[in-house]
């Protein structure tokens, strides 16, 4: 990483943009911006206002007369910091050491926006790229990207490509598809009353243990469920398998009540081939079982309702990518798909082949205390984006 790039990243790091409080903004993308108009890019600003905030995106394009065009997808929100005196060093002001350069949102996302501007800077200079690209950068990843990505694809700027590259993952694998997610909290219903006399109430946290145990038995349908897409490196399964987490219990409100509520909330990841309207009725018809073979009054609503996705490993253009990979990092790096999901379905929903490559490895701390971004994995994913490019027929 040179003096420009690491000024860049001090830059922008030294931002806040967390997700929760929406602030820094626009300071951020005027940064960006500037920096992508010194690499040699043009730049367009897509703002997705929202109850009163800028929520700007930014579109850098390198324009070298290909006929095709790839999409770079990255983003400038971060999670919170958290508990900051729990950090090693201040969470917004850049550490760069022993090969790691340390902050919050070095690795996720904001190393990888610098990546991509300076790959993009070095096939202006050599005069070499043999595609066109736009460098999306956005807000609003880490809530779901309604105001990002959504909105340059599905939005007014209906931003389109050949072939889309979310460089927001980890560098140990090529990516070409993410599962599905459904969401949401099953309510078990019983009495409320004085814990005195436990005997004329219905305690909904009693109630709730039969219940979960029965609802075990959905886990182990779930982990039956098997995708044609790979999973990750280190993976129990050979391939994207379906998952089904109890991840929230809430219950009570003092030592004297027997509570008459309790909610347990869960987290389903779908295979990419799934829809998620299917497997919302099937977690529907499990638990009206399970309720009555307990004898439980439960009620569940649904909260987040996201599709999964996959490529055609096949497609050139993946199959460029890690050729470029292959050559620029490692030729035992694999074509896999994600446990997680990310924003290639905004993509691949538009009928854009898609596949991730980034920076983020699995013990950057990313999301949590005294995160880093790997000198190495930087110049790996820069050089992957420049090799990439060049490869392109």
């Amino acid at each position: 990483m040179d003096k420009w790039e690491e000024d860049f990243l001090r830059e922008i790091v030294e931002l806040d943009t967390n997700s929760d409080e929406k602030k820094n903004y626009t300071e951020c993308t005027e940064v960006i911006g500037r920096y992508c108009e010194d690499a040699g890019l043009k730049v367009s600003v897509h703002d997705s206002k929202h109850d009163g905030i800028n929520q700007p995106n930014i579109v850098a394009e390198l324009d070298s007369g290909a006929k095709n065009t790839i999409l770079l997808c990255t983003h400038y929100d971060v999670v919170p910091a958290g508990d900051e005196e729990k950090w090693t060093h201040p969470p917004f002001e850049l550490l760069v050491k022993n090969g790691k350069v340390y902050g919050r949102g070095t690795t996720d996302d904001k190393g990888n926006i610098v990546a991509c501007v300076s790959a993009a800077k070095e096939l202006i200079n050599r005069g070499s790229s043999k595609v066109n690209w736009k460098i999306l950068v956005s807000p609003n990843e880490e809530i779901g990207g309604e105001w990002g990505i959504d909105y340059l694809i599905n939005g007014p700027p209906k931003i389109r490509g050949d072939f889309a590259i979310v460089v927001d993952s980890g560098p140990s694998y090529v990516s070409i598809g993410a599962s599905g997610v459904l969401a949401g909290t099953i309510t078990i219903n019983g009495t409320q009353g004085h814990a005195g006399y436990p005997f004329k109430f219905n305690n909904a946290i009693h109630l709730s243990i039969p219940l979960m145990n029965e609802m075990l038995g959905y886990s182990d349908r779930r982990r039956k469920i098997t995708s044609k897409l790979p999973a990750p490196p280190g993976s129990p399964y050979q391939h994207l398998w379906g998952r089904f987490s109890m991840t929230m219990y809430q219950a009570g409100s003092k030592t004297n009540i027997i509570p008459g509520k309790a909610e347990l909330s869960f987290d389903c990841r779908l295979i990419p081939e799934e829809d998620p309207k299917d497997i919302e009725e099937d977690i529907k018809s499990f638990l009206a079982e399970a309720s009555e073979a307990v004898f439980v009054d439960t009620d569940i609503e649904f909260k987040v309702r996201l599709h999964g996705w996959g490529s055609d490993p096949e497609n050139p253009f993946i199959k460029t990518l890690h050729a470029a990979v292959n050559d620029a990092v490692s030729s035992e790096i694999p074509i896999s798909a994600d446990l997680g999901g990310n924003d290639g379905h905004y993509f691949t929903s538009v009928g854009i082949p898609t596949a991730c490559y980034g920076t983020i490895a699995d013990d950057s701390n990313f999301h949590g205390i005294d995160e880093w971004l790997s000198l190495a994995d930087y110049e790996n994913v820069k050089n992957t984006l420049i090799t990439f490019s060049e490869m392109c027929k």
